[in-house]
């Protein structure tokens, strides 16, 4: 599984394809279906998930994700809902499916919208939109203006920033103007702190020794391939939830932190850490209070 996340990381797609040919394995086949999507073959990674549904469903958030986004990607909204119909109709609901569930028709919503109208939606309807309640809302309207001059939009970004807006929403506007390049010196309010930052400067979330040193942490230490693709989602959205500021804990608390996370997500009534090949070191009254801290922000996310 290393390998072929490796591989797919260095963007060697089709010896992806070529390794996982004949595998019948979960693991293979969404990296088989994630080096078809990154190819641009939407279909043939359909294919894949229609071939082994029962296989893949052992990994269900996983599967639920990637099944919707192509349906999304090819257009085929109809039929992202009828999916979502079937997996709402599964028995077995952990906490984790259920939230992924609850938010997938807004998602649908969004991107049926950004496929449909965005590009006639004028500056003045995307700044509405940039200052709507409804966070699919502005998610849209942040889409639409990577498209366009992101200069002529700073103004209400340097007020989103400053506001009382979801955390995330700072987080996804930083992150654009990072992308950007954008060199203007810029204050951003996170957890009611004031920020100064020019996003030409910073460092792009989702790198760095912390974060690579979870994520390979995830799948080295968890011994279950379903708690790790778990954990790496919700640290995923904790990471968004915090930029830019520095990871304030060490790479095995978050390990400990995310590894009772992920199995109260499962809906597991063990969370005993000993399985973690460093438990002895942990400070367990610490690792708890991370933790609470860390659902907390998911919660607001």
């Amino acid at each position: 599984m290393d390998n072929l996340k490796s591989l797919l990381d260095s963007k060697q797609y089709d010896l992806v394809l070529k390794l996982t040919e004949t595998s019948t394995s979960s693991n293979d086949l969404f990296y088989r279906i994630s080096a078809f999507f990154f190819l641009g073959k939407y279909e043939d990674a359909l294919y894949v998930i229609q071939d082994h549904q029962e296989t893949l469903e052992s990994n269900l958030p996983a599967l639920i994700n990637a099944h919707i986004n192509l349906l999304c990607v090819l257009g085929r909204f109809d039929q992202a809902y009828t999916v979502l119909d079937y997996y709402n109709n599964l028995p077995y609901q952990s906490q984790v499916v259920e939230e992924i569930l609850r938010k997938m028709p807004k998602i649908i919503e969004a991107e049926e919208k950004k496929q449909t109208t965005y590009k006639f939606y004028s500056d003045e309807e995307i700044e509405q939109m940039l200052r709507s309640d409804k966070f699919e809302d502005v998610l849209l309207a942040l889409d639409t203006i990577k498209n366009r001059d992101i200069l002529s939009f700073l103004p209400i970004l340097k007020e989103l920033l400053v506001s009382d807006s979801k955390e995330a929403i700072k987080s996804y506007i930083l992150m654009m103007l990072v992308k950007k390049e954008v060199d203007r010196d810029l204050v951003i309010v996170k957890k009611g702190k004031e920020i100064k930052v020019n996003p030409k400067h910073l460092i792009p979330p989702f790198m760095g020794e912390v974060f690579d040193g979870v994520v390979k942490g995830f799948d080295k230490e968890f011994k279950d391939s379903t708690l790790s693709q778990i954990a790496t989602q919700l640290f995923s959205q904790y990471s968004i939830y915090i930029y830019p500021e520095e990871y304030p804990y060490s790479i095995k608390e978050y390990l400990a932190a995310f590894y009772l996370l992920a199995k109260d997500y499962a809906s597991s009534m063990n969370s005993d850490l000993s399985s973690l090949g460093f438990a002895n070191e942990l400070d367990l009254e610490k690792i708890n209070r991370i933790k609470e801290e860390i659902d907390k922000m998911l919660e607001e996310f």
